[in-house]
């Protein structure tokens, strides 16, 4: 088949033409080799600048690249001053080709006047999918020619390809830059879940601390350091690694009103206290609060990291975190402690409970002509209650009852050495008077008049059926009749326990008939409280007794504590109950 000839009207392929534009072709493809070589930008635009600086025959290259929308950084020069590298610009639309910036008006485009000023005269823009990802700008060219088309068209295939191996570059270090943040935060967390373990195994605040310290030179390795925490109403500094003056109470008062972690340079002074003047001079980069439930219980703050690097965003999250970890292992170690040193509290109330109960009558005894009941319902684990029944060897019998001020240990301390007084003068066989003068002498001189004592004492003669008393200031006790009627018992004189003896007690002595019943009694019974703050009342009390009266003595004092109950219900006992019913045969 034979080969077609050619037009004659075509012309003959230049040989020099073709020759150089295989030469264009291998020394772009070079170019495109070695700068997609490397993921260092700075290489790159190193090699682009010389490159597009040896083509055009000029002495001056800049490379500008976008930072942000309309904002580009000077990130390479060639030739030009060293202080243009890292200035902003900010650069609006710019033409998709290689221009002459003489071309361009000034009015229009503002952000030429940069460059008119710096010498550029030739911008050679960077674009990928329409978008300007920066500009390369050169100096004068030795050669005052203009470009040629050829030369246009070369120099946008060079941009095309920098501008891939830039995007390229910027896109990879992102992602390891992205990468590297990942890394950090899964390091972090292995290191605050391993931390929060070993914080978790320690109920020693100072080693606790320790801890928390070492954590956080472990992970920053701070020039300085401070961290307070939260002492009763003020700061204390637990540990610390400062020049100079250690920051007062003041200082530490103001930190406490930080609410979220910050850099010493973004703290807005406000207040007498000029904060970030003040932790600046202390060498302090970073403030991080220590919370818990909304409240303030502490602060780390950290100095300029040995590494010179600044704190991140995602360091000062990991110090609100291992703070927050710290503050919760401390509360929880002080909330142990607490419910250790109550649980010993509890147990000690317990042992006292039963040493209180081994002094209280464990079996009352038989009076001739008489049958007695009594109870003592603590409001506490100890009370302040007390009553009891002594046998005298003239076959006569000492009944007691008595009130404390106040519950709990004070008053059942005071209690027993109120029992052990009146166990210690009944025997000396004095009357009730001279005795109560003496027990209320020795109770003033034990208590210093801060305590007292409400009591009711009366010797029953069960041969004769009276009872002899002295009332000291206690709940008159009832002498109910069979008909319905009944007496008060209140001769005697003051509390015991507020002042030494002056008017000696006054003595009553009443007669017992077949029917009657004595009732005595605490104001924890008279005064109990209902869940609307009403008290139960004498007038109640009185009609209790009255509607028990046909009953036995355990039936009266049940009835009248049922009653109680009736009247309180729902809220809690605010204070000691003790009754002794005596039924007269």
């Amino acid at each position: 088949m034979a080969r077609p000839r050619s037009s004659p009207t075509s012309p003959a392929p230049d040989p020099a033409e073709s020759s150089e534009s295989r030469f264009e072709n291998a020394a772009l493809f070079e170019f495109s080799t070695v700068i997609n070589s490397s993921l260092e930008l700075p290489f790159i635009l190193s090699h682009i600048l010389l490159t597009i600086m040896g083509k055009i025959l000029s002495t001056r290259g800049m490379a500008v690249l976008a930072r942000r929308k309309g904002e580009f950084s000077v990130e390479m020069v060639k030739g030009f001053a060293g202080a243009l590298q890292g200035k902003s610009v900010k650069i609006g639309a710019v033409p998709r080709t290689a221009f002459d910036i003489a071309a361009l008006d000034a009015r229009r485009h503002s952000w030429v006047k940069f460059f008119r000023e710096e010498g550029v005269t030739l911008i050679l823009p960077l674009v990928i999918a329409q978008k300007t990802i920066g500009v390369l700008g050169f100096g004068g060219r030795a050669a005052k020619r203009k470009l040629t088309s050829r030369e246009v068209t070369y120099l946008r295939s060079l941009a095309n390809i920098s501008a891939t191996a830039i995007e390229k570059a910027h896109t990879i270090n992102e992602l390891q830059r992205v990468n590297r943040q990942l890394d950090q935060k899964i390091q972090d967390l292995n290191t605050l879940f391993e931390t929060g373990k070993e914080f978790s195994a320690l109920l020693d605040p100072e080693r606790q601390v320790r801890l928390l310290e070492l954590s956080l030179l472990g992970r920053f390795l701070p020039a300085r350091y401070l961290i307070s925490l939260r002492d009763g109403a003020d700061m204390k500094i637990v540990a610390s690694k400062i020049s100079g003056q250690m920051p007062q109470g003041e200082l530490l008062a103001t930190l406490a009103r930080i609410s979220a972690p910050v850099r010493v340079a973004d703290i807005v002074v406000s207040g007498t206290v000029n904060l970030r003047e003040e932790l600046a001079a202390l060498g302090m980069s970073v403030v991080v609060p220590i919370r818990l439930q909304g409240e303030s219980r502490g602060q780390i703050l950290l100095g300029e990291k040995m590494s010179r690097e600044e704190f991140s965003q995602t360091d000062l999250e990991f110090l609100s975190s291992i703070g927050n970890l710290a503050i919760i292992s401390l509360e929880n170690a002080r909330l142990f402690r607490e419910a250790i040193e109550k649980q010993k509290l509890e147990d000690e109330l317990l042992i006292a409970r039963e040493i209180q109960k081994g002094l209280l009558p464990s079996v009352l005894p038989d009076i001739p002509g008489f049958r007695m009941s009594a109870a003592n319902i603590s409001s506490r684990q100890v009370g302040g209650d007390y009553y009891d029944v002594l046998a005298l060897p003239d076959g006569r019998f000492i009944i007691a009852i008595g009130d404390v001020s106040g519950k709990g240990s004070p008053a059942a301390l005071l209690m027993a050495n109120l029992q052990a007084t009146i166990r210690a003068l009944v025997p000396l066989g004095l009357n009730l008077s001279t005795l109560t003068g003496r027990v209320n002498d020795l109770m003033c001189e034990n208590t210093g008049g801060d305590k007292f004592v409400t009591f009711f004492w009366g010797a029953i003669d069960p041969g004769q059926k009276t009872l002899t008393y002295v009332n000291a200031g206690h709940n008159y006790p009832y002498l109910m009749h069979g008909d319905g009627s009944f007496d008060r018992l209140d001769r005697g004189g003051m509390i015991l326990g507020v002042m030494k003896t002056a008017v000696p007690y006054e003595e009553g002595t009443v007669q017992c008939r077949g029917g009657d019943t004595l009732v005595l009694f605490t104001d924890g019974v008279s005064e109990a409280m209902s869940t609307r703050q009403e008290e139960y009342g004498e007038e109640r009390l009185e009609r209790a007794l009255r509607e028990a009266m046909s009953g036995t003595a355990q039936e009266i004092l049940d009835a009248v504590h049922r009653d109680v109950l009736v009247h309180t219900q729902g809220a809690p006992q605010s204070d000691d109950i003790t009754m002794m019913v005596l039924k007269i045969l």
